[in-house]
């Protein structure tokens, strides 16, 4: 997917990218695609594709072979293991009207779902998301159902902001504002065919330690674009265990045994009830 550049995000992202809410810490980003595939892009669909085709072949007289469109099961939430099963029953509690995005064997399905995850791998170019399975996709009912629970777990960090902004003498939280507006610009929601990822979280590389994450997907075929919006939030504590890993982790890639040894010394015009997420 190639990426498009849009100021507006640069500008939202320098502040999602690492915000702290008391013990709690939200990061995230949004960022815009063309559905144009680059070189990389269609190696990885081809892979991909043979890939599905072959699961497809295995399994085409197995119950485990999803049917077209089936609503996801809302089943009561029994266990609060971290298992895909479990995640799908927490999710559909709160959107019970979420769907599948569509049946493995049929094409525009497979299409869709390389498009995503070669949207997530353009997103996080460290990570290959090339393992998610097509259940942690959902497709949403409208796209206000989205914007609404995009507005409901940034609710908290729209606030600080927007009180950061009164002691300075503005009015207007500058940074709702803008976000809506620019995802109003950008990608015209009411256009768009909403999709929603559920990360597995024993292998999501983002999931360990989160206390809610979101992961929509706004698709604009006419003008065939992609926005991707991500966020999650952590406890402070274990965001700074996580940055403490990536540094031992650093540090073990570039020391050799030679340097051991010689240091053994040293909206879009939201409405106020938005911020409540109704």
């Amino acid at each position: 997917m190639k990426y498009l550049e849009e100021k507006e995000l640069v500008w939202l992202n320098s502040l999602l990218s690492s915000y702290d809410i008391g013990d709690r810490v939200i990061k995230g980003r949004i960022e815009a695609f063309s559905c144009k595939k680059t070189a990389s892009d269609r190696k990885l669909a081809k892979s991909l594709e043979q890939h599905y085709q072959q699961e497809i072949s295995e399994t085409q007289y197995s119950p485990r072979v999803l049917e077209n469109n089936d609503t996801v099961e809302h089943k009561p939430f029994e266990n609060p293991q971290n298992t895909k099963s479990d995640l799908s029953n927490s999710y559909t509690r709160i959107l019970p009207s979420a769907q599948s995005i569509g049946a493995l064997r049929d094409a525009a399905t497979r299409k869709l779902l390389i498009d995503l995850i070669t949207t997530m791998n353009a997103t996080f170019p460290d990570y290959d998301f090339s393992s998610v399975q097509i259940e942690q996709f959902y497709k949403e009912k409208s796209s206000h159902v989205a914007l609404n629970r995009i507005n409901y777990h940034l609710a908290e960090m729209m606030d600080s902001i927007a009180s950061k902004e009164a002691v300075e003498g503005t009015n207007v939280s500058v940074f709702a504002d803008k976000m809506w507006k620019a995802i109003a610009r950008i990608i015209r929601p009411e256009e768009c065919e909403v999709y929603s990822y559920i990360p597995d979280m024993e292998s999501d590389p983002f999931s360990d330690g989160n206390l809610w994450s979101i992961n929509y997907f706004f698709h604009n075929k006419r003008l065939k674009k992609i926005l991707y919006v991500t966020c999650m939030c952590k406890s402070i504590t274990c965001d700074d265990m996580d940055d403490e890993d990536e540094m031992m982790d650093d540090v073990t890639e570039d020391t050799t045994e030679e340097d051991i040894d010689d240091t053994s010394d040293d909206y879009f015009g939201m409405s106020n009830d938005w911020e409540d997420g109704a």
